[in-house]
């Protein structure tokens, strides 16, 4: 299967890196375009939810821009050539998805943060939403950062 292209949902965090880090491994073996999407959740951002206090929306917005453009200079540092950035407002899930049906992407890329039953049920899981969203294939990079919670395995 050739993948022309990957899209890889990218917010800084360490999940994210993860799944970058395999976004252009694919994408470079494939000859592929990757695309770096990134979503800042304004409505929650408006309310201080997901912003350090005293930061304003356009300060996180501006960051973010900055991020992406400071990815986009340290891929093509290593030769990945063929990359775009997208910056989206709005609810991560929703956005990537609409974002991935108007850009069709040949895949999908996102990190896993591993969080717990608890944590999925209260917080829910962008990685889980997009995989049951995404009319293309999907990709969750499950990364071992340092303090992920890991699931005990169980004797069958």
């Amino acid at each position: 299967m050739t993948l022309k292209s990957v899209l890889v949902a990218y917010d800084g965090t360490q999940p994210s890196r993860a799944a970058l880090d395999t976004a252009v491994e694919i994408a470079a073996s494939s000859g592929g375009t990757l695309t770096l999407v990134c979503v800042i959740p304004v409505i929650a951002a408006a309310y201080g939810i997901e912003m350090p206090p005293g930061t304003s929306v356009a300060e996180t917005i501006e960051a973010a821009r900055t991020m992406l453009a400071n990815e986009k200079l340290a891929l093509a540092k290593r030769g990945v050539v063929h990359v775009e950035t997208a910056l989206l407002e709005g609810n991560p899930v929703d956005r990537i998805v609409e974002y991935a049906e108007k850009h069709p992407a040949d895949l999908l890329v996102v990190g896993s943060r591993r969080l717990s039953e608890a944590g999925r049920f209260f917080l829910g899981s962008v990685s889980d939403g997009i995989l049951h969203h995404a009319r293309c294939s999907v990709l969750v990079v499950k990364s071992s950062a340092p303090g992920s919670p890991r699931r005990a395995s169980k004797a069958i």
